[in-house]
């Protein structure tokens, strides 16, 4: 009995081992900021998507400037920064979430995407570009209060991603 619980400890303690060996062998494919870069220019966002609501724009730039003040990993500068993001509202659209034959439509889904280039100023060169998409539902009987906040809800989402980007280099 007792060679039996022997031969369970070890085999516990060499599972465990290979765990965490393979565990230390995964890695994300980015990494942290360039040593160079301790600041951050965010150009005032740019609404391309045609939805005549000038807010959101307004609503996006002080949400990244909110979460890049919290997050302190690069220090936000008017002028003269080490990296500038760029961000365009490319699209917002709108489209039926799911109706059932002789239903009436009961919720929309909003989708916007964000276009974004992290650009390095002292080596005068893009570190990436990418679009960010995002989407949230509203109750049609919410109207265009609904869908504003949940155009917002998305804006929000889209300002924690670029973040993300931004900081951990992905």
């Amino acid at each position: 009995m007792r060679k039996n619980a022997k031969l369970i400890g070890n085999n516990i303690v060499f599972r465990s081992l290979i765990f965490l060996i393979f565990t230390g062998c995964y890695s994300f494919v980015g990494g942290s900021l360039p040593d160079h870069l301790k600041t951050i220019q965010i150009e005032p966002v740019i609404d391309q998507s045609n939805s005549g609501v000038p807010e959101f724009q307004t609503y996006l730039f002080d949400e990244l400037l909110q979460k890049f003040k919290s997050d302190g990993s690069l220090k936000l500068e008017d002028n003269n920064a080490d990296s500038r993001l760029t961000i365009m509202i490319t699209s917002i659209q709108e489209s039926i979430s799911q109706v059932n034959p002789g239903e009436l439509e009961k919720e929309r889904k909003v989708l916007v995407t964000c276009k974004v280039e992290f650009f390095d100023n002292i080596k005068k060169k893009m570190i990436w570009e990418k679009d960010f998409t995002n989407y949230n539902f509203y109750t049609v009987t919410d109207g265009f209060v609904g869908r504003n906040e949940a155009i917002r809800t998305s804006l929000k989402n889209n300002s924690e991603d670029i973040l993300l980007s931004v900081i951990s280099g992905w």
